[in-house]
């Protein structure tokens, strides 16, 4: 397993805690317990920092999959150049 796999790992897991705490704030908001302001503070910082991970995410997606088209064209073009070369023989 590689170190990159074991950080997606852990940021999925920060995610899914991150979640589950802004579900139990607001649920305890629900009680009556804190007050609307700290609680409400409470869940948009915990909803902030899910969204950070979740783009942190999606840009890593994005990265890899223009990595893996700029591969896959400069394969192709050198298929193409070994194509053209044994067509003008």
């Amino acid at each position: 397993m590689h170190y990159s796999d074991k950080m997606a790992k852990l940021e999925d897991i920060i995610l899914w805690i991150l979640i589950l705490i802004i579900i139990g704030i607001a649920l305890w908001l629900l009680s009556g317990s804190p007050s609307e302001t700290n609680a409400l503070i409470s869940i948009t910082l915990f909803v902030a920092a899910s969204e950070l991970l979740i783009w942190k995410k999606l840009f890593n997606i994005d990265k890899n999959t223009a990595i893996g088209f700029m591969k896959v064209k400069n394969e192709m073009n050198s298929r193409f150049d070994i194509i053209e070369n044994k067509l003008s023989k």
